[in-house]
């Protein structure tokens, strides 16, 4: 699965481009230390935390299969609209985070507000 390393964003709120991803992509951005991965799926964006609530293993190398993404270490899955543990080892859903799409760009917030 191919992924984009977008690197630090220095607030709490993250843009880039549409074009930067393609269906089945993800990319993984550190917002104010948070590591969020942004995966597309069906034309659509999907924010969550880039660590297995199992391992803390990130999950930037992990495969996606529609809306689940797999751990690499174990194979949890997670479901990427709303964080939800889908398969053990795991047994705790993972967080989301807020996704815009705003013309041509993508905002991912990590604010609670």
């Amino acid at each position: 699965m191919p992924v984009i390393a977008l690197g630090n964003v220095s607030s709490t709120k993250s843009t880039i481009s549409v074009a930067k991803l393609e269906n089945g992509q993800t990319a993984v951005l550190n917002v104010e230390g948070v590591d969020v991965l942004l995966c597309r799926v069906s034309d659509r964006y999907y924010a969550i935390s880039n660590r297995c609530s199992h391992a803390n293993q990130p999950l930037t190398e992990g495969k996606l299969r529609g809306f689940a993404i797999s751990c690499p270490l174990h194979g949890a899955r997670f479901d990427v609209r709303d964080g939800k543990c889908m398969g053990g080892p795991a047994i705790r859903s993972i967080q989301t985070f807020h996704v815009i799409q705003r013309g041509g760009e993508i905002i991912v917030s990590t604010s609670q507000s």
